[in-house]
């Protein structure tokens, strides 16, 4: 007899997971041994349709033979899983030894004793709103010379639908990221072409920038980390503006100084309306900000402009030194020049160290 208290409890916890971890691996191990461990089964298994669409394979296994049993696959005509996947019906079989569609074919290859079993599809909505079968979990031998019964058959419809809204968020966070990757690639070669630079100059002054947050002990997992990342590589995002491009196109040269100097607040004003990209903004606005308080958009000075600005100033700095072939050691001797002036004196001594190692 399952507990339904703790049952509950249980698939309580793995939706608290949902929303708070996006590794597909560990939910859905964590769905299948749910599973298990409610239904009081020897094994189970989480079995995806493989992408050429005529198998099953192994995203999870349990039970002693679970390491074995991931490297087969079966075909989706075969089987009980197989079965599961063409009807979109959960299964009970306690004894397999009386149905003709048990193959025994993993049991073979994994030394593994089938005696029961109970599969369910995992189901998701298409975007045409057509039901498919991503993949069936199943468990495997209910303990104590026991049976599945309708009651196990709930709790498993109940998990195989949460393993499909795991596998629903991962596609859909990973399509994200792909997106966001894609078009921030875009942004930048388009920013780039505006401003002349040489291809891949914004990436080498991210690395830079990176590379001084790490030694500044700032964790690579951490937001700080991923703002100093994507706002190196678009502080200039305000050169793409329409308007910006306007004024400075028609600007004649003792206006077109002042007017470049908006692309910081330009720049704020376009990732502000982006939520992915809000946290940058910043850094965007604030990069040409001085350690003296003679830079701008605000005079700002010390303390006052944020880490990633300041951290952002020197490395895109010494890019471009770089670009125009200054040797490493003029490099060094302008940064010790522009020290507390320019830039940051904690920061220039760190890039110092950068430059000493390369």
């Amino acid at each position: 007899m399952i507990d339904s208290k703790n049952s509950f409890e249980e698939i309580f916890e793995i939706v608290k997971n949902l929303s708070s971890t996006l590794d597909l691996d560990t939910l859905l191990k964590r769905i299948a041994e749910t599973a298990e461990k409610l239904t009081n089964s020897e094994a189970s298994s989480i079995m995806l349709i493989d992408e050429d669409k005529q198998h099953l394979y192994f995203k999870t296994a349990g039970g002693e033979k679970g390491t074995v049993v991931k490297k087969i696959k079966i075909k989706l005509n075969e089987g009980i899983a197989g079965n599961v996947v063409l009807t979109k019906k959960t299964e009970i079989i306690n004894d397999v030894s009386k149905d003709p569609r048990f193959t025994g074919k993993v049991d073979i290859q994994s030394g593994f004793k089938t005696k029961s079993i109970l599969a369910a599809p995992m189901l998701t909505t298409s975007q045409e709103k057509n039901i498919e079968v991503i993949g069936v979990l199943e468990v495997l031998n209910k303990k104590n010379n026991q049976e599945y019964n309708e009651e196990d058959k709930k709790l498993i419809e109940s998990l195989a639908g949460l393993a499909s809204v795991t596998i629903s968020n991962a596609k859909f966070s990973e399509n994200q990221r792909n997106f966001f990757t894609n078009i921030t690639e875009i942004l930048v070669s388009a920013i780039e072409n505006f401003k002349s630079k040489p291809i891949g100059m914004y990436w080498k002054i991210t690395q830079t920038a990176t590379m001084i947050a790490k030694m500044l002990n700032i964790d690579a997992k951490s937001e700080e980390y991923k703002n100093i990342y994507f706002g190196s590589l678009l502080h200039d995002i305000g050169y793409l503006s329409s308007k910006f491009r306007l004024e400075i196109d028609n600007a004649d040269i003792i206006e077109r100084n002042k007017i470049e100097q908006k692309h910081t607040l330009i720049g704020k004003e376009i990732v502000d309306k982006i939520n992915l990209l809000k946290n940058i903004s910043s850094i965007i606005k604030y990069h040409h900000e001085n350690y003296d308080g003679t830079g701008y958009p605000e005079g700002l000075k010390a303390e006052q402009i944020p880490l990633g600005a300041r951290i952002l100033a020197v490395a895109e700095y010494v890019e471009e030194l770089k670009i125009n072939n200054t040797s490493k050691d003029e490099i060094i001797k302008l940064l010790q020049q522009l020290t507390a002036s320019k830039f940051d004196p904690e920061i220039v001594k760190i890039v110092i160290q950068i430059l000493s190692y390369e």
